[in-house]
């Protein structure tokens, strides 16, 4: 297949992310948007559901299903892999970049902690320094471990370009969150003018991809956790599959404009396995293609990549404010963020309502998918085209 007919079918499907619950949001509102839907940031959380017993309980059981995936991998059709003769890697020392990223970070995270008001042009963009600066953190860790393999040190082009990639990867989540009503909203956002907050989104989510891969590469370096899903059931869907789950996510997009509390969890759902099918079907190496040789490794764990990354980022979002218990008082950071979800808005860690955290697994998959959507539009030799990207000994 050309490299035009690629392009042709990934740009269609990322319009069709953006088009489809804009289309349903539209019939929702019959032809109308309200004056202010698409104001951005959203300042307040809009009425919702009340929490529902018999709802939570049943998403519940499907994360619990989850994550027993995770835990005992065995009841799923997992064998034990044997792991001889792994040579001894001699590890290198931490590189400089670690410590440049340590002082970015803990400095943000002091700052924003503590609640500082000056200075304040650095509290109110403190927020790329936090997230880049854990970027070059995990970066260091991996260095250190694989004795001098890492992003930074072999292929800093990659990770620059994953962070470009990632501000439009973020962004099209800012767009579609409009049409479920503001999952998530910026009760401090105001502190910026609302052109500058756009500029300052764009920017600060630039290092929110990075952190999916950095994670990754992490996990791969302990042997017996990168080869614990190495050995599974083995699945080869056919074009029939295939077609019907891409109609279905498709569908989905569109019914989520339409059904916006009853769908609220299709916009962390369909947008992976939308990506997942179209690049399947262009012939382009993804994470979903190991499964038909019975290694789910890449999925899970770039899966589970964002799960770590996203307590991680609600737990330094929960600092950055005075709370009264549960209740936010104040804060100096506009990019403070917080949740408005149906049925399952209860049991908080952090801002973030337990079960919400679920919605992180198949988002730290798409954060692969996106980067290597990008990467074959502007047809880059992207290392990350496959399970391995840096050949590390596991």
């Amino acid at each position: 297949m050309s490299i035009t007919r690629k392009m042709i079918y990934l740009l269609l499907s990322m319009a069709a992310m953006l088009f489809l619950p804009w289309l349903g949001g539209y019939l929702y509102y019959n032809g109308s948007y309200p004056a202010d839907f698409f104001a951005y940031p959203p300042l307040k959380p809009m009425d919702k559901p009340e929490f529902n017993l018999l709802i939570f309980c049943a998403i519940a059981i499907v994360c619990a299903g989850i994550a027993a995936v995770y835990i005992v991998p065995k009841l799923f059709g997992f064998k034990k892999v044997e792991i001889r003769d792994l040579p001894e890697i001699k590890k290198a020392k931490l590189p400089y970049w670690f410590w440049f990223g340590l002082l970015c970070w803990g400095t943000s995270l002091t700052f924003l902690s503590l609640h500082l008001k000056q200075p304040a042009w650095f509290i109110h963009w403190s927020d790329f320094p936090l997230f880049w600066g854990a970027v070059l953190i995990l970066d260091g860790i991996v260095y250190r471990r694989t004795g001098g393999n890492s992003l930074v040190a072999k292929i800093p082009q990659e990770l620059i370009g994953i962070g470009i990639a990632s501000m439009t990867g973020w962004m099209i989540f800012e767009f579609m969150n409009f049409f479920v009503d503001d999952n998530w909203y910026y009760p401090w956002g105001n502190i910026l003018d609302r052109e500058e907050f756009l500029l300052y989104a764009f920017v600060i989510s630039s290092g929110l991809l990075p952190l999916a891969f950095e994670w990754y590469l992490l996990f791969m370096t302990f042997p017996k956790f990168a080869n614990r899903f190495k050995n599974g059931i083995k699945i080869n869907l056919n074009n029939l599959v295939k077609n019907t789950l891409l109609i279905g996510s498709l569908v989905s997009m569109f019914a989520a404009g339409l059904f916006p509390d009853k769908l609220f969890f299709i916009l962390w759902v369909s947008p992976p396995v939308i990506l997942g099918v179209v690049l399947n079907k262009i012939k382009v190496w993804t994470p979903f293609d190991s499964i038909k040789e019975g290694n789910w490794g890449p999925v899970l764990l770039s899966a589970l990549t964002y799960f770590v990354a996203g307590f991680t980022l609600e737990g330094q979002n929960y600092l950055s404010a005075i709370h009264d218990g549960q209740v936010a008082l104040f804060t100096n950071d506009p990019a403070y963020w917080q949740y408005s979800l149906p049925y399952v808005n209860a049991f908080h860690v952090f801002e973030m309502p337990i079960l919400g955290y679920f919605g992180y697994l198949p988002f730290g998959v798409y954060c692969w998918l996106w980067w290597i959507a990008c990467a074959t539009l502007l047809n880059i030799p992207a290392k990350f085209l496959k399970a391995n990207p840096l050949n590390f000994k596991i």
